[in-house]
Protein backbone atom coordinates (compact mmCIF):
# COMPACT_ATOMS: atom_id res chain seq x y z
CA UNK A 1 0.00 0.00 0.00
CA UNK A 2 1.14 3.91 -1.33
CA UNK A 3 0.39 7.00 -0.30
CA UNK A 4 -1.16 8.38 -3.57
CA UNK A 5 -2.94 12.03 -4.56
CA UNK A 6 -5.85 11.84 -7.02
CA UNK A 7 -6.44 15.55 -8.08
CA UNK A 8 -10.07 15.57 -9.89
CA UNK A 9 -9.91 18.43 -11.97
CA UNK A 10 -13.43 19.73 -12.61
CA UNK A 11 -15.21 23.22 -12.72
CA UNK A 12 -16.94 24.75 -9.14
CA UNK A 13 -20.63 23.26 -9.14
CA UNK A 14 -23.30 22.85 -6.45
CA UNK A 15 -23.86 19.48 -7.39
CA UNK A 16 -22.37 16.79 -9.03
CA UNK A 17 -22.38 12.75 -8.84
CA UNK A 18 -18.66 12.65 -8.15
CA UNK A 19 -19.26 14.39 -4.46
CA UNK A 20 -21.54 11.10 -3.72
CA UNK A 21 -18.77 9.34 -4.26
CA UNK A 22 -16.18 10.69 -2.39
CA UNK A 23 -19.01 10.75 0.22
CA UNK A 24 -18.93 6.96 0.52
CA UNK A 25 -15.23 6.62 0.14
CA UNK A 26 -14.26 9.01 3.05
CA UNK A 27 -16.91 6.85 5.05
CA UNK A 28 -15.34 3.71 4.14
CA UNK A 29 -11.41 4.01 4.37
CA UNK A 30 -10.37 5.52 7.07
CA UNK A 31 -6.86 6.22 5.09
CA UNK A 32 -7.91 8.69 2.82
CA UNK A 33 -9.41 12.55 2.95
CA UNK A 34 -9.67 15.31 0.56
CA UNK A 35 -9.26 19.04 0.55
CA UNK A 36 -9.92 21.36 -2.69
CA UNK A 37 -7.60 23.61 -3.97
CA UNK A 38 -6.70 26.19 -7.02
CA UNK A 39 -3.45 24.62 -8.18
CA UNK A 40 -3.09 23.68 -12.03
CA UNK A 41 -6.85 24.49 -11.86
CA UNK A 42 -9.67 23.88 -9.97
CA UNK A 43 -9.71 20.44 -8.22
CA UNK A 44 -10.80 18.35 -5.00
CA UNK A 45 -7.96 16.36 -4.30
CA UNK A 46 -8.24 12.72 -2.63
CA UNK A 47 -5.46 11.58 -1.08
CA UNK A 48 -4.22 8.71 1.03
CA UNK A 49 -3.08 5.01 1.37
CA UNK A 50 -4.35 2.76 -1.29
CA UNK A 51 -2.78 -0.68 -3.23
CA UNK A 52 -2.26 0.15 -7.13
CA UNK A 53 -5.53 -1.52 -7.60
CA UNK A 54 -7.97 0.79 -5.52
CA UNK A 55 -6.55 3.96 -7.26
CA UNK A 56 -6.67 2.25 -10.31
CA UNK A 57 -10.71 1.84 -9.82
CA UNK A 58 -11.34 4.55 -7.96
CA UNK A 59 -9.49 7.02 -10.88
CA UNK A 60 -11.63 5.05 -13.76
CA UNK A 61 -15.06 5.43 -11.87
CA UNK A 62 -14.24 9.36 -11.08
CA UNK A 63 -13.20 9.78 -14.52
CA UNK A 64 -16.01 8.01 -16.47
CA UNK A 65 -18.11 10.45 -13.98
CA UNK A 66 -17.00 13.29 -15.02
CA UNK A 67 -16.72 12.30 -18.75
CA UNK A 68 -20.88 11.75 -18.33
CA UNK A 69 -21.36 14.84 -16.52
CA UNK A 70 -18.51 17.70 -17.48
CA UNK A 71 -18.11 20.89 -16.09
CA UNK A 72 -18.34 23.95 -17.77
CA UNK A 73 -14.94 25.28 -18.95
CA UNK A 74 -14.08 28.36 -17.51
CA UNK A 75 -11.29 30.78 -19.26
CA UNK A 76 -7.87 30.26 -18.56
CA UNK A 77 -6.66 33.74 -18.55
CA UNK A 78 -8.92 35.11 -16.13
CA UNK A 79 -8.24 32.27 -13.81
CA UNK A 80 -4.59 32.68 -13.76
CA UNK A 81 -5.80 36.09 -12.90
CA UNK A 82 -7.79 35.53 -10.28
CA UNK A 83 -5.26 33.26 -8.05
CA UNK A 84 -1.89 34.76 -9.14
CA UNK A 85 -1.76 36.72 -6.14
CA UNK A 86 -2.88 33.25 -3.91
CA UNK A 87 -0.22 31.56 -5.59
CA UNK A 88 2.67 34.04 -4.42
CA UNK A 89 1.56 34.19 -1.04
CA UNK A 90 1.52 30.83 -0.94
CA UNK A 91 5.12 30.62 -2.66
CA UNK A 92 3.17 28.12 -5.19
CA UNK A 93 3.92 30.45 -7.97
CA UNK A 94 4.27 27.21 -10.30
CA UNK A 95 1.07 26.82 -9.85
CA UNK A 96 -0.72 28.46 -12.80
CA UNK A 97 1.39 27.16 -15.42
CA UNK A 98 -0.59 24.75 -16.69
CA UNK A 99 -4.45 24.22 -15.99
CA UNK A 100 -6.40 21.26 -16.06
CA UNK A 101 -9.68 20.69 -16.48
CA UNK A 102 -12.12 17.78 -16.42
CA UNK A 103 -9.71 15.66 -16.02
CA UNK A 104 -8.62 12.65 -13.58
CA UNK A 105 -4.90 13.00 -12.63
CA UNK A 106 -3.06 10.30 -9.97
CA UNK A 107 0.22 10.54 -8.61
CA UNK A 108 2.16 8.11 -6.58
CA UNK A 109 3.51 10.65 -3.01
CA UNK A 110 6.98 9.22 -2.48
CA UNK A 111 8.20 12.59 -0.83
CA UNK A 112 5.58 11.72 2.43
CA UNK A 113 3.65 14.67 1.00
CA UNK A 114 5.62 17.37 2.00
CA UNK A 115 6.41 16.00 5.35
CA UNK A 116 9.47 15.52 7.21
CA UNK A 117 8.88 11.91 8.39
CA UNK A 118 5.71 9.12 8.43
CA UNK A 119 4.49 10.37 11.96
CA UNK A 120 4.04 13.85 10.71
CA UNK A 121 1.90 12.89 7.58
CA UNK A 122 0.05 9.90 10.16
CA UNK A 123 -0.94 12.87 12.30
CA UNK A 124 -2.25 15.08 9.33
CA UNK A 125 -4.52 12.25 7.81
CA UNK A 126 -5.87 11.80 11.90
CA UNK A 127 -6.65 15.48 11.99
CA UNK A 128 -8.23 15.42 8.52
CA UNK A 129 -10.60 12.43 9.11
CA UNK A 130 -11.26 14.20 12.47
CA UNK A 131 -12.85 17.24 10.66
CA UNK A 132 -14.31 14.78 7.58
CA UNK A 133 -16.60 12.55 10.15
CA UNK A 134 -17.75 15.86 11.65
CA UNK A 135 -18.13 17.82 8.13
CA UNK A 136 -18.82 15.95 5.93
CA UNK A 137 -22.62 15.43 5.19
CA UNK A 138 -21.85 19.70 4.79
CA UNK A 139 -19.14 19.70 1.95
CA UNK A 140 -20.22 21.38 -1.22
CA UNK A 141 -23.65 23.32 0.68
CA UNK A 142 -24.41 26.34 0.45
CA UNK A 143 -25.78 27.64 3.23
CA UNK A 144 -22.97 26.25 5.42
CA UNK A 145 -22.52 29.52 8.52
CA UNK A 146 -19.33 30.20 10.09
CA UNK A 147 -20.75 30.87 13.20
CA UNK A 148 -21.92 27.85 13.44
CA UNK A 149 -19.06 26.34 12.88
CA UNK A 150 -16.86 28.76 15.00
CA UNK A 151 -19.06 27.33 17.90
CA UNK A 152 -18.41 23.77 17.24
CA UNK A 153 -14.62 24.39 17.49
CA UNK A 154 -14.17 26.93 20.76
CA UNK A 155 -14.77 24.29 23.08
CA UNK A 156 -11.62 22.92 22.08
CA UNK A 157 -10.17 26.23 21.91
CA UNK A 158 -11.23 26.62 25.59
CA UNK A 159 -9.85 23.49 27.28
CA UNK A 160 -6.46 23.38 26.23
CA UNK A 161 -3.99 25.14 28.74
CA UNK A 162 -3.87 28.86 28.87
CA UNK A 163 -0.18 29.88 29.82
CA UNK A 164 1.80 33.28 30.04
CA UNK A 165 5.06 32.50 27.90
CA UNK A 166 6.42 36.24 28.43
CA UNK A 167 4.33 38.88 29.95
CA UNK A 168 6.80 41.67 29.05
CA UNK A 169 6.35 40.36 25.44
CA UNK A 170 2.99 39.75 25.66
CA UNK A 171 3.62 35.91 24.43
CA UNK A 172 0.70 33.49 24.94
CA UNK A 173 0.28 29.90 24.83
CA UNK A 174 -3.59 28.62 24.76
CA UNK A 175 -6.40 27.73 22.27
CA UNK A 176 -7.48 31.56 20.76
CA UNK A 177 -3.67 32.56 20.23
CA UNK A 178 -3.70 31.25 17.12
CA UNK A 179 -6.58 33.06 15.81
CA UNK A 180 -5.44 36.40 17.06
CA UNK A 181 -2.07 35.91 15.17
CA UNK A 182 -4.23 35.30 12.26
CA UNK A 183 -6.00 38.05 12.42
CA UNK A 184 -3.48 40.40 13.07
CA UNK A 185 -1.78 39.08 9.61
CA UNK A 186 -5.41 40.23 7.88
CA UNK A 187 -5.23 43.36 9.50
CA UNK A 188 -1.25 44.45 8.55
CA UNK A 189 -1.63 43.33 4.64
CA UNK A 190 -4.38 46.35 4.80
CA UNK A 191 -3.77 49.49 4.07
CA UNK A 192 -5.82 52.38 7.07
CA UNK A 193 -8.80 52.74 5.16
CA UNK A 194 -9.80 48.92 4.27
CA UNK A 195 -8.58 48.03 8.13
CA UNK A 196 -10.82 50.31 9.45
CA UNK A 197 -13.71 48.86 7.52
CA UNK A 198 -12.73 45.35 8.61
CA UNK A 199 -12.48 46.47 12.50
CA UNK A 200 -15.59 47.84 12.21
CA UNK A 201 -17.62 45.49 10.18
CA UNK A 202 -16.13 42.20 12.42
CA UNK A 203 -16.93 44.66 15.87
CA UNK A 204 -20.40 45.00 15.06
CA UNK A 205 -21.27 41.62 13.53
CA UNK A 206 -19.58 40.26 16.84
CA UNK A 207 -22.05 42.21 19.13
CA UNK A 208 -24.68 39.59 18.39
CA UNK A 209 -22.54 36.71 17.93
CA UNK A 210 -20.75 36.68 21.04
CA UNK A 211 -22.82 36.25 23.47
CA UNK A 212 -23.84 32.57 21.61
CA UNK A 213 -20.05 32.16 20.93
CA UNK A 214 -20.19 32.27 24.65
CA UNK A 215 -22.48 30.07 25.51
CA UNK A 216 -21.09 26.88 23.91
CA UNK A 217 -17.63 26.89 25.72
CA UNK A 218 -18.22 24.30 28.09
CA UNK A 219 -20.31 22.12 25.71
CA UNK A 220 -19.13 18.60 24.84
CA UNK A 221 -19.20 17.22 21.40
CA UNK A 222 -17.76 14.39 19.27
CA UNK A 223 -15.59 16.73 17.54
CA UNK A 224 -14.27 18.17 20.86
CA UNK A 225 -13.77 14.62 22.31
CA UNK A 226 -11.24 13.23 19.13
CA UNK A 227 -9.82 16.66 19.23
CA UNK A 228 -8.60 16.23 22.94
CA UNK A 229 -7.28 12.55 22.19
CA UNK A 230 -5.26 14.04 19.34
CA UNK A 231 -3.95 16.60 21.76
CA UNK A 232 -2.26 14.08 24.14
CA UNK A 233 -1.01 12.47 20.62
CA UNK A 234 0.55 15.86 19.37
CA UNK A 235 2.05 16.18 22.98
CA UNK A 236 3.98 12.89 23.24
CA UNK A 237 4.90 13.84 19.16
CA UNK A 238 6.57 17.06 20.59
CA UNK A 239 8.33 15.45 23.66
CA UNK A 240 9.95 12.33 20.81
CA UNK A 241 10.99 14.82 18.54
CA UNK A 242 8.43 14.24 15.81
CA UNK A 243 7.86 17.95 14.89
CA UNK A 244 8.19 20.97 16.74
CA UNK A 245 6.33 24.62 16.07
CA UNK A 246 7.64 25.04 12.70
CA UNK A 247 7.49 21.33 10.94
CA UNK A 248 7.19 20.52 8.47
CA UNK A 249 8.62 23.94 6.96
CA UNK A 250 12.66 24.46 6.39
CA UNK A 251 14.27 27.55 7.69
CA UNK A 252 14.48 29.27 4.38
CA UNK A 253 10.37 28.67 4.26
CA UNK A 254 10.48 30.41 7.46
CA UNK A 255 12.37 32.94 6.85
CA UNK A 256 10.05 34.27 4.28
CA UNK A 257 6.93 33.65 6.12
CA UNK A 258 8.41 35.83 8.66
CA UNK A 259 9.67 38.74 6.67
CA UNK A 260 6.15 39.00 5.52
CA UNK A 261 4.22 39.00 8.47
CA UNK A 262 3.26 41.23 11.19
CA UNK A 263 5.87 42.94 13.89
CA UNK A 264 4.14 40.61 16.67
CA UNK A 265 5.00 37.76 14.71
CA UNK A 266 9.09 39.34 13.75
CA UNK A 267 9.33 39.88 17.65
CA UNK A 268 7.84 36.19 18.54
CA UNK A 269 10.06 34.73 15.74
CA UNK A 270 12.70 36.68 15.35
CA UNK A 271 13.93 36.75 18.95
CA UNK A 272 15.88 33.21 20.17
CA UNK A 273 14.58 33.57 23.32
CA UNK A 274 10.99 34.23 22.12
CA UNK A 275 11.19 31.32 19.87
CA UNK A 276 12.87 28.61 21.76
CA UNK A 277 9.73 29.09 23.86
CA UNK A 278 7.70 28.90 20.63
CA UNK A 279 9.32 25.82 19.30
CA UNK A 280 8.48 22.94 21.68
CA UNK A 281 5.08 24.28 22.84
CA UNK A 282 2.59 21.48 22.57
CA UNK A 283 -0.59 23.79 22.52
CA UNK A 284 0.71 26.05 20.09
CA UNK A 285 1.71 23.12 17.70
CA UNK A 286 -1.37 21.46 18.28
CA UNK A 287 -3.17 24.60 17.12
CA UNK A 288 -1.22 25.70 14.24
CA UNK A 289 -1.72 21.96 12.65
CA UNK A 290 -5.57 21.80 13.52
CA UNK A 291 -5.96 25.25 12.10
CA UNK A 292 -4.42 24.36 8.91
CA UNK A 293 -6.31 21.62 8.47
CA UNK A 294 -9.50 23.46 9.10
CA UNK A 295 -8.94 26.07 6.71
CA UNK A 296 -8.56 23.13 3.97
CA UNK A 297 -12.25 22.15 5.07
CA UNK A 298 -13.41 25.52 5.06
CA UNK A 299 -13.13 25.52 1.30
CA UNK A 300 -14.83 22.16 1.07
CA UNK A 301 -17.79 24.02 3.36
CA UNK A 302 -18.12 27.27 0.83
CA UNK A 303 -16.84 29.43 3.69
CA UNK A 304 -14.97 32.79 1.79
CA UNK A 305 -12.27 33.75 3.29
CA UNK A 306 -13.37 36.91 4.78
CA UNK A 307 -15.78 34.56 6.63
CA UNK A 308 -12.70 33.05 8.32
CA UNK A 309 -11.17 35.97 9.29
CA UNK A 310 -14.50 36.97 10.71
CA UNK A 311 -14.03 33.54 13.21
CA UNK A 312 -10.45 34.50 13.80
CA UNK A 313 -11.39 37.56 15.28
CA UNK A 314 -14.28 36.28 17.21
CA UNK A 315 -12.63 33.68 19.10
CA UNK A 316 -9.41 35.96 20.05
CA UNK A 317 -11.70 38.86 21.20
CA UNK A 318 -13.49 36.36 23.99
CA UNK A 319 -10.01 35.64 25.21
CA UNK A 320 -8.10 39.14 24.42
CA UNK A 321 -8.26 42.57 25.36
CA UNK A 322 -9.42 45.13 22.83
CA UNK A 323 -6.05 46.90 22.13
CA UNK A 324 -4.65 43.47 21.64
CA UNK A 325 -6.86 42.17 19.34
CA UNK A 326 -6.73 45.27 16.95
CA UNK A 327 -3.25 45.32 17.31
Amino acid sequence: MNFYEMNIFMNEVDHHPIYSSIRALLKDDTRVSLKKSFENGFHLSVFGWFTHTQISQISAEFASLLIAHPTERYDEAAFRNRYKKVAEIAMKEKALEVIHQNKVLIAKREDLYGFQNKKQLQIYIKINQIFDRWFINCYWNKDNNILSITKDIVPFCAYLPDTVLSREHALYSNGFVSHLSHYLGLLHSLNEKNKQAIVERFEQAAENDRESLMENLDKDNALTRELKVLFQEMKDAVKRDVLDFHSPHDDAHIEKKVAASSNRHKLAMGTPTLSKLILKDSVLITNRWILNVLYEKLVLLNIKPLDKFYMNYLLCSIRFKKEEVHG
